[in-house]
């Protein structure tokens, strides 16, 4: 994968990264990616609410397919 194809997915929408290792991540908009000639950094926020990220190597990711946004409506507090 390389740079322009991800933030090119990312413009379209959320979309789900898959890894070689079998792992996947959700990446819901810009503001929750910085993507640089080899690596995007995913931020995300752990159930105790602290923010952390994921460091991606742009040659591990082996698929990005689109994924629906979340309905701000239907969050439940």
């Amino acid at each position: 994968m390389d740079r322009p194809d991800l933030v090119s997915a990312l413009d379209q929408g959320p979309v789900r990264v898959s890894m070689n290792d079998g792992n996947t991540y959700d990446i819901p908009d810009h503001k929750s990616c910085v993507v640089d000639s080899t690596t995007a950094y995913v931020l995300y926020r752990r159930d105790d609410g602290k923010l952390k990220a994921h460091w991606l190597a742009l040659v591990s990711m082996n698929r990005i397919e689109p994924i629906e946004a979340a309905d701000p409506a239907s969050k439940t507090a």
